[in-house]
């Protein structure tokens, strides 16, 4: 991809309520930086709003801000090859579109936004949140969420994790189409099996992704084709 781990502009704060925020706040008034990362998000969110559970120092919590990708007619893209990037870096897989997963259970996921700056550019903005060191979870995410550390021991420090993200990153094919990515997406992909609750209400069962990165699924047995739906316009 075109990004340079060495030439990015880092700003390390002990707490934000998002870094996804404080990124998204830059591009809209073309202030300098390109990765946010934070030790604690007293608001942190993920897709769809959902609320992202992380005690200070537990998880990697950081977001990219991609000037080079400016104006990207498939920025859901972008989030689906950091996932993969991130997949690597942590022995994970993944689940369609977004989730960093090991076996059945969530470690993290990637959260893809779309910023206009001062000149109306589209920029995307790409949050990542992993656990990292927790040992537990509030209840409604026990047995569904882990981390680094329940999977394999050990301790893990968030900015040498982000810094290899980055490293990986530098390797990855420009993603363009789905058929520049797949190849690797496919040697961490866990969506078959997986089931999706629609915007309609209906459960899926995801089958396979598509030749344009989005969902085949099945629907009470009849065949599916959702989009990844993962790219959300900010306000301007």
């Amino acid at each position: 991809m075109k990004i340079s781990s060495q030439a990015l502009i880092w700003q390390e704060l002990p707490e934000v309520s998002s870094t996804q925020d404080v990124a998204s706040d830059w591009v809209r008034t073309g202030s300098t930086g390109d990765v946010v990362l934070t030790h604690f998000q007293s608001g942190g969110r993920g897709r769809l709003g959902r609320r992202w559970h992380a005690d200070p120092g537990d998880s990697l919590a950081m977001t990219l801000i991609l000037r080079n990708y400016s104006q990207h007619p498939k920025p859901y893209l972008l989030g689906m090859a950091i996932a993969a990037a991130v997949a690597g870096v942590c022995h994970a897989q993944l689940r369609w579109p977004n989730d960093i997963v090991i076996g059945e259970m969530k470690l993290g996921g990637i959260l893809t936004e779309i910023i206009r700056g001062p000149d109306r550019q589209s920029i995307p903005v790409v949050g990542i949140g992993l656990n990292l060191n927790q040992t537990t979870f509030p209840e409604e995410l026990r047995g569904i969420a882990t981390s680094l550390h329940l999977a394999n021991g050990g301790n893990y420090q968030a900015k040498v994790i982000a810094e290899k993200v980055l490293a990986r990153m530098e390797l990855l094919p420009e993603p363009n189409e789905w058929a520049d990515i797949a190849p690797i997406w496919q040697l961490f992909d866990r969506t078959p099996g997986k089931r999706y609750r629609l915007p309609s209400g209906e459960e899926a069962v995801g089958v396979a992704i598509g030749s344009d990165g989005q969902l085949l699924c099945t629907v009470n047995g009849e065949s599916r084709s959702i989009l990844a739906a993962e790219a959300i316009f900010g306000s301007a």
